[in-house]
């Protein structure tokens, strides 16, 4: 009897996960093993898959086992249109799925970075992958803090990545909607162009979006040079926008 309520959660849990996972059907994109035994999986994100950065999904590879559920943190943005997640190995479940996906994959052309690579136009067919999610961690409410310190251990590293590309996304967002609406109030003078009063109450009407975060101090610690390949394709993308200095 005592053992009732626990295994009815547990079976009530997996069942609740099956359905869900059959409602995002996902496809695979990309695939990058790094040094360091790291797999990156980037795939296609459901329309009704809605996240925020710092959360994390379950995977499920029938290929490795049909059974095995097992959560990864989001790398991608919720700006982004994909999903991706980075696979360090470290048990027998990651291991059989480096090796899976890894069948699949050749060694990459010149510039690209990653021991073996492949995407969505290889030959080769890509192992099935199943989500659930997403589930929330304390992460995700970084937006409500002025100054982020985000501090990260190999490949614990992975939700802040998210963050810092969201980071990015937003402020962004957020001058161009500032310059939109400057636009919209005409200059003073006889000369200058006028703007439609109805058209300009509509726009204006609008709630301006919030974004408290002004700054970002991302500190990670490695025991691997090779392990800065990992995140270099996203940390490049991350300098090239933050013409600010956001992040440092």
């Amino acid at each position: 009897m005592y053992l009732a309520v626990p295994v009815g959660l547990y079976v009530g849990e997996r069942t609740l996960r099956f359905f869900r996972s059959g409602s995002y059907s996902v496809r695979i994109l990309k695939v990058a093993i790094y040094p360091g035994n790291v797999l990156t999986l980037q795939m296609s994100k459901p329309p009704t898959f809605r996240y925020k950065s710092g959360q994390y999904m379950f995977v499920q590879c029938p290929a490795v086992s049909p059974f095995e559920w097992h959560p990864f943190s989001i790398t991608s943005a919720p700006g982004d249109d994909f999903l991706s997640i980075h696979v360090r190995q470290l048990g027998d479940w990651t291991r059989e799925l480096k090796r899976v996906f890894s069948a699949a994959c050749e060694p990459p052309m010149n510039g690209k970075s990653g021991l073996l690579r492949a995407d969505e136009n290889t030959k080769k067919t890509f192992p099935k992958l199943l989500i659930d999610g997403p589930y929330g961690s304390p992460a995700q409410d970084y937006s409500k803090y002025d100054v982020l310190l985000l501090v990260g251990l190999g490949i614990g590293a992975t939700p802040f990545i998210s963050i810092l590309k969201d980071l990015i996304n937003n402020i962004i967002k957020m001058e161009e909607e500032d310059e939109a609406s400057t636009d919209l109030y005409p200059p003073i003078g006889p000369s200058k162009a006028s703007v439609d009063l109805d058209t300009l109450m509509r726009i204006t009407s609008k709630p301006k979006r919030v974004f408290k975060t002004t700054n970002a101090y991302f500190y990670w610690v490695t025991r691997e040079q090779g392990s800065f390949d990992w995140f270099k394709g996203i940390m490049n993308e991350i300098a090239e926008l933050d013409q600010r200095v956001t992040i440092s």
